[in-house]
């Protein structure tokens, strides 16, 4: 009896002693991942706070290097404020700064060149890389300028049957290639004063084969129309191109205008030769203003209707777009004259020395003295001028090229 209690005894204590010893492990183990969740979570708050300090840290950083980047824009910010004043005093209109770049239009324009949109004019295939970027025409550029001047014609269209025929707008004052570039080198000789290192820059009318349209698109002020016009948001497509390339690192205004042509065809439907029947192209072999100016042969007689309106270049386009008929402030400054030229009977009579008087400085002249002759015996016989005989009598005496075909031409299409 007393060796099974003693057995007993034992195997109790025993048991006790395990469990007590599974209890111990049990908290020392329970303690342990305590301390061990107590670590991480101490890692985890640590990190947390670190990320948020450099989080704060590069926040900081930014908003300093952007108030930095605004300090140092501020000045530019404000000479270009003081160039944009320069060029209105001269009568010019402000319309922004650029990139130099322009190869997203490029390609554009590459496809109306092989669509052979560009006639005759092969000089247009010239020169590509200053058409897809500006540093071709000036190494140092950084900055386009782009500027315009105002021209737009107090008539409308359609015109009246007794009112004679036109001259382009833009070729109704003195040579806006030169006019404008003076304007601009006066105004950016000025500005360069103002500036505490010199810059390189170079003024562009015409005379740099930029895509003017397309650098002007980017100011965000217009957009380019149906009409292949550049479109000023307020003051319509009556606008003369511009540009100053220059060295200044000005900050650019691009944007990308809200407005467009939307399902208006008014251009295309008024264009009397059908050079607009694709959207936001013209075949130059279609256009009044090709035959009118660039054309150094005869004229295919089924474009003599135009010439009977317009006997230099074209207005239609601009005329009857929408854009034109609510712009404002869009006039010739007033600095600007206008030119009185002579009647078509003298224009097609006119010899070397009247042709210098006549239009000596003018746009007018791309045309050459036979280009105006012939275009002036055209609308004469289209509006059937009552000395057409007489100019046709006086022009039979010389012999150059186009005039004696255009004679032909018109003893044939009206049985003279």
């Amino acid at each position: 009896m007393k060796l099974v209690l003693k057995s007993l005894a034992e195997a109790v204590v025993d048991l006790v002693v395990v469990e007590a010893a599974e209890a111990v492990v049990d908290l020392v183990v329970a303690e342990a991942e305590e301390a061990v969740v107590g670590l991480v979570v101490a890692d985890v708050v640590e990190a947390v706070v670190d990320l948020v300090v450099a989080e704060a840290a590069v926040e900081a950083v930014a908003e300093a290097e952007e108030a930095i980047a605004e300090t140092a824009t501020r000045p530019l910010l404000y000479q270009l404020k003081v160039l944009q004043d320069l060029l209105e005093r001269q009568g010019l209109v402000f319309l922004g700064v650029v990139s130099p770049d322009t190869s997203d239009d490029f390609q554009k324009y590459r496809d109306w060149l092989e669509a052979g949109n560009h006639g005759n004019l092969f000089y247009l295939e010239k020169n590509q890389d200053c058409r897809r970027h500006a540093s071709a025409a000036l190494r140092e550029v950084h900055s386009v300028i782009v500027f315009g001047l105002p021209y737009a014609p107090s008539e409308i269209w359609p015109m009246t049957l007794e009112e004679p025929a036109r001259v382009a707008a833009y070729a109704r004052f003195s040579d806006y290639h030169e006019l404008m570039k003076k304007a601009a080198e006066s105004a950016m000789s000025e500005w360069e004063k103002l500036q505490s290192a010199p810059s390189h820059w170079r003024v562009a009318v015409d005379t740099v084969p930029l895509l003017e349209r397309a650098l002007a698109r980017k100011s965000g002020t217009g957009f380019i129309g149906k009409n292949t016009c550049f479109i000023h948001e307020q003051r319509g497509s009556f606008l003369l191109l511009g540009e100053i390339l220059t060295s200044t690192p000005l900050p650019f205004s691009e944007n990308e205008s809200d407005l467009n042509c939307g399902s208006c065809t008014l251009c295309q439907v008024e264009c009397p030769t059908g050079a607009l029947n694709k959207d936001y192209q013209i075949d130059s072999r279609k256009c009044l203003s090709y035959w009118t100016i660039e054309q150094r042969g005869p004229i295919p007689e089924e474009f003599w209707p135009g010439v009977g309106k317009y006997w230099f270049g074209c207005d239609i386009c601009q005329l009857v777009c929408p854009y034109n008929q609510e712009s404002k402030n869009s006039q010739l400054p007033s600095s600007i004259k206008l030119n009185i030229y002579p009647s078509l009977f003298e224009i097609s009579v006119m010899n070397e020395a009247q042709y210098e008087k006549y239009f000596g400085g003018t746009a007018l002249t791309r045309a050459k003295r036979n280009g105006l002759r012939r275009n002036a015996l055209i609308a004469m016989a289209v509006n059937k001028d009552p000395r057409l005989k007489e100019a046709i009598e006086l022009s039979e005496k010389d012999s150059e090229s186009p005039i004696l075909e255009t004679l032909d031409q018109i003893k044939k299409v009206y049985k003279l």
